[in-house]
């Protein structure tokens, strides 16, 4: 009678054997019970899954109506941002590039007042420029495969560490200017030192920054040295050497020219490091 009344909750019987169950369940209060029970667990299962002609309707009405509208990052996003990815940067890199500017405002202090905005024109461009190739690629980044999985696009990550990075070493760079300033190092002031360092520190820096993201850091801190190893050769061990010192002037000097060109280079790096999925261009860390 068990099987029967299993049966009988869920309509299974024909009609002779209903008949015969209800028969049976009129003088038995046991039995109605437990035909209570089977029905309470049949009504509390799990619905049938949809078929396909939900299914159909579902993936119709989310090709009409299209993409949800975007939604507006929150305000304090920017800043969280900014605070991530300042925890990614190692302290080596401020730490050294501050150590290497306070250096290059002794060497220029002790040197004539002629001389100091040279000084410091040189040691500028060149630490910016090594701590901008560092921000790109899975051999410099210690969570560059993180990254790369994260909702957040490429191009904004790239953006918030150059804000970090070179706004860090244009801090340091006038602060070292207005030092200088202070002690009279130059005969031009602020206005000057300032202007002597801040075309060539934009586009060594620029330079610097496409060639990280296109064939790696290393490549781009090595290209950085040598570019500017040159540039301090032309204008002083070799002196005036005619059209080459007067090329070397101009492309590393403070103008409008060369402001656009680091603008341009800096825009297209950000373009390179969106495209595609990073760990492609470059060798993971992690075998897979």
């Amino acid at each position: 009678m068990n099987g029967q009344l299993l049966e009988y909750a869920t309509g299974a019987l024909d009609d002779g054997e209903r008949a015969e169950v209800e028969a049976h369940l009129a003088g038995c209060a046991r039995c109605r019970a437990d035909v209570a029970a089977w029905r309470a667990l049949a009504g509390g299962a799990d619905p049938a899954p949809p078929g396909p002609e939900l299914v159909h309707r579902v993936l119709l009405r989310s090709a009409l109506d299209g993409p949800p509208p975007p939604t507006r990052r929150p305000a304090w996003f920017s800043l969280a941002l900014l605070r991530a990815e300042a925890r990614l940067v190692r302290p080596a890199v401020p730490i050294a590039s501050a150590l290497v500017m306070a250096l290059g405002v002794a060497l220029a202090a002790t040197s004539p007042r002629d001389l100091a905005g040279q000084v410091l024109a040189l040691v500028a461009p060149v630490v910016a420029a090594l701590g901008i190739a560092g921000l790109y690629g899975p051999r410099r980044d210690p969570a560059f495969e993180v990254v790369a999985a994260t909702p957040t696009a490429p191009a904004l990550i790239l953006l918030t560490r150059i804000a970090l990075v070179f706004g860090y070493d244009l801090v340091l760079a006038l602060a070292a200017s207005g030092v200088l300033a202070t002690l009279g190092g130059d005969p031009g002031g602020l206005f000057a030192l300032v202007d002597a360092w801040l075309g060539p520190m934009a586009l060594l820096s620029a330079l610097s920054l496409v060639l990280a993201v296109r064939v790696g850091a290393d490549v781009a801190a090595g290209v950085a040295v040598v570019l500017w190893s040159l540039r301090v050769l032309v204008g002083g061990v070799f002196g005036d050497t005619g059209w080459a010192f007067d090329a070397a002037r101009v492309v590393w000097s403070t103008n409008a020219g060369t402001v656009l060109a680091a603008a341009v280079l800096t825009a297209l790096a950000v373009f390179l490091a969106g495209r595609g999925e990073p760990i492609r261009r470059h060798r993971a860390t992690y075998p897979v």
